[in-house]
């Protein structure tokens, strides 16, 4: 099959589990030298801070799974009749015939009215995303708010991606949707 394969733009959303995990380590370490000031038994607040650093640390880990599969699984594939967003296990296919608008846009969204959003943290933006002026968006994206390409279709849906080169990536769907 003919197409082209676009990685999404670049995130610093690795930082979010790796300040999670120095919260962890200074939770640990504060467990484990508290019994020297309380005067308490170092046996029992070594137990404590084991567990809580277990759990914080399996969490993490967690996290470091579901980045590591988002981030190397992003991909925006553009062939002769569609465009198909893949993240993790997410697949979505938009027909160029079915595309209305294309545009890049600074959104705004609404974290307190958003129910539907399937993974949400500092540098994805995974499933449909509620935002202010626009209402449900299906990202999928390496941001949230800033640059997104935002693709507007004929049933009223909308969706949000970041790829790289945003440009050019938006003037190829333009021309592949016979909007130009």
């Amino acid at each position: 099959m003919n197409y082209i394969k676009i990685k999404p733009s670049f995130s610093w959303g690795w930082l979010f589990p790796f300040h999670v995990f120095l919260l962890s380590f200074f939770v640990f370490l504060s467990c484990v030298y508290l019994p020297i000031v309380k005067g308490l038994p170092q046996k029992t607040y070594i137990f404590i801070s084991i567990l809580i650093a277990s759990i914080l640390n399996c969490l993490i880990a967690t996290l470091g799974i579901l980045y590591t599969i988002f981030f190397f699984t992003m991909s925006y594939k553009l062939t002769p009749e569609q465009l198909i967003l893949k993240c993790g296990w997410h697949k979505k296919t938009i027909y160029y015939n079915q595309i209305e608008k294309v545009t890049i846009e600074n959104l705004k969204a609404n974290f307190l009215a958003d129910t539907q959003s399937v993974f949400k943290v500092p540098g994805y933006a995974i499933g449909k995303v509620y935002y202010f002026g626009k209402g449900y968006i299906y990202m999928c994206a390496t941001r949230v708010n800033k640059n997104i390409l935002v693709i507007y279709l004929k049933n009223g849906e909308k969706v949000g991606i970041t790829p790289k080169n945003l440009e050019e990536f938006k003037n190829i769907l333009i021309e592949k949707a016979g909007l130009t």
